[in-house]
């Protein structure tokens, strides 16, 4: 079930919000417990007359005591009570009323201001209104009333109590639809209620996350910022504000939600860091750092603060990093980010040393690899490898470190270190052997990815792969073309032909046609005895690799006209054929 406060990013219930005499005005239907309402005399203003008051009071006790729901507090509980507390009850003010209700276990307050009016025939009522102890309040229209019309004052005041019940029962339905993800019922009761008294912040704040749970986020924005206006200090309005403006793409604004919210609580490190995380989950990770930063101003060496801080200015850096081009340098704005997280990180481990986390230490050896301070990254590693030796990860990180330090062998060690510790650890001789690949030190590389095929890290496909994928781009493709370090690794890659896919094997098969093909043309040309014989095998191995029928089906995968490679070749077969019989 969702809980109407972590919408976005809130903390109470919302139900809690409506207010608790809401709830129980729907509870008391089913228990038949009648609610205790407070009805006050009205406050007398400039020394009205007090029997208007008392005598509109008097009427209105009756009238309510005639609904199943609700039953007046019998007045002398109320006078006692207020002399308890040094009240004046003839003269109860809404303000010590709604103090007054709490202690007597009153749901609901009537109370409101009393006029005599100069012509001394007329009374005129203001600020009369229902109102529930610290929850929402249902305001009466002004009026004016003669001596003798308290009874029909007080006629008319039920109906608008009667119509505060009616707007406090959708209120109360609004939100438990709302609880139960009932969509259609909670619009239907929200906007009910909010017709009757525009006025409830607390309704509007539901109805806003009804309309965020339905996914209507710029109208729950609107009504959010309506609340807001009627409560500037409203904390649940302003988080969800933020979090709505986070979603709809408005960062500055979310921020300066977030901001105000957190002016409520300036040095509450727990509230700012789950605003902060709220902020970050809504899309905004540098808007979460900079308000982390605000909080390290005032505790900066908070851990739990330098440990989130780290953390947003790296997802800040990694968002950056994922929009840019594939394999463009790290931006001045994206180092900047890392370079944060690093100092941060640092910070934390200075204080916690060998109790912080190890997703935190890997996060901080990854900042200075982001930022290629390579050095600073096997010096950091080391230093925590010290007391974190048993730790296959650390041995694993340090590996990839020292690789782009040109330590390869060094690296392989490291790994090797990690699986003593650890025999589970993933790709490692992949690694290794590919680390070998791309230094040129293939024929070392072969019994690790051998292993790896053999353990389960790789395929036969993606082992042969590997070398195929570099005798292709760093030879045969190259410019200039090396043909012969591509044919080396081509058949490198065969050493895994029995465990190749048929697919795999046909373009392999291909490009050992195709690099034998070129090489055999550059050689022949001199046409002499020696590169007639020399050249004829290579050209009859092409043709046999361009006849079979995978590479056929490969090349018109690929709209290759493979048929061209066929003729060409049995017409260089021939030419050599010639040359050797007239040399013989």
């Amino acid at each position: 079930m969702r809980s109407w406060l972590r919408i976005g990013t809130v903390g109470a219930g919302v139900l809690a919000m409506l207010g608790s005499s809401l709830l129980a005005e729907r509870a008391s239907a089913q228990a038949t417990e009648r609610l205790r309402v407070l009805v006050t005399r009205l406050e007398p203003i400039d020394d009205a007359d007090k029997d208007f008051g008392k005598d509109l009071a008097e009427e209105l006790r009756d009238l309510i005591n005639q609904l199943p729901t609700h039953q007046p507090v019998d007045e002398d509980e109320v006078e006692d009570a207020a002399k308890r507390y040094d009240l004046e009850y003839e003269e109860l003010n809404c303000i010590q009323a709604l103090q007054l209700a709490g202690q007597i276990r009153a749901s609901l307050v009537f109370c409101g201001a009393v006029t005599e009016n100069e012509d001394e025939r007329t009374f005129s009522l203001s600020n009369v209104q229902f109102a529930a102890p610290g929850g929402v309040s249902f305001g009466i229209e002004d009026k004016t009333w003669g001596r003798d019309d308290s009874e029909l004052a007080a006629q008319d005041i039920a109906r608008s109590f009667d119509d505060f019940v009616t707007q406090s029962r959708h209120a109360t339905f609004c939100g438990e639809d709302f609880e139960s993800q009932n969509w259609e019922g909670a619009m239907t009761n929200c906007t009910q209620a909010l017709e009757m008294n525009p006025g409830d912040t607390r309704v509007r704040f539901v109805y806003a996350n009804v309309l965020h749970g339905m996914e209507r986020l710029e109208e729950a924005y609107a009504e959010t910022e309506r609340v807001m206006e009627e409560d500037p200090l409203h904390e649940a309005a302003l988080q969800l504000a933020g979090y709505l403006a986070a979603q709809l793409g408005d960062d500055d604004a979310a921020r300066q939600h977030y901001e105000n919210y957190l002016q409520l609580n300036p040095g509450n490190a727990q509230v700012r860091m789950r605003v902060a995380y709220d902020l970050a989950q809504a899309g905004d990770p540098e808007g979460a750092m900079l308000l982390i930063e605000g909080g390290l101003e005032l505790e900066g060496d908070n851990v739990d603060l330098l440990l989130q801080h780290a953390g947003f200015a790296t997802a800040a850096a990694q968002e950056l990093v994922a929009a840019a081009e594939p394999g463009a340098p790290v931006s001045i704005e994206a180092a900047g980010f890392y370079q944060k997280a690093q100092a941060s990180f640092q910070a934390a481990y200075e204080v916690r040393g060998v109790e912080m986390e190890v997703a935190h230490l890997r996060q901080m050896i990854a900042t200075f690899s982001q930022l290629e301070q390579i050095a600073e990254a096997v010096e950091i590693t080391e230093r925590i490898l010290e007391t974190h030796a048993d730790e296959a990860q650390f041995w694993s990180d340090y590996a990839n470190i020292l690789r782009k330090a040109d330590r390869v062998d060094e690296a392989i060690v490291a790994l090797n270190e990690g699986v003593a510790r650890d025999p589970d650890m993933a790709n490692v001789k992949v690694r290794q052997g590919t680390w070998l690949v791309e230094l040129g030190r293939e024929e070392e590389a072969l019994p690790y990815l051998e292993e790896a095929v053999e353990n389960g890290e790789r395929t036969g496909d993606e082992a042969a792969r590997i070398f195929f994928a570099q005798g292709v781009n760093g030879g045969i493709n190259a410019n200039p073309p090396d043909l012969a370090y591509g044919l080396r690794l081509i058949l490198l890659a065969k050493t895994f032909e029995g465990e190749l896919s048929e697919g795999q094997a046909a373009e392999i098969d291909f490009w050992h046609g195709y690099a034998l093909y070129q090489q055999a043309t550059e050689e022949e040309t001199p046409q002499t005895l020696q590169t007639a014989q020399r050249t004829l095998p290579k050209f009859q191995q092409a043709a046999r690799l361009f006849a079979l029928p995978r590479v056929g089906a490969y090349a018109q995968q690929r709209d290759i006209n493979v048929q061209q490679f066929r003729d060409a070749t049995q017409q260089y077969i021939e030419i050599q054929e010639a040359i050797i019989q007239r040399g013989r």
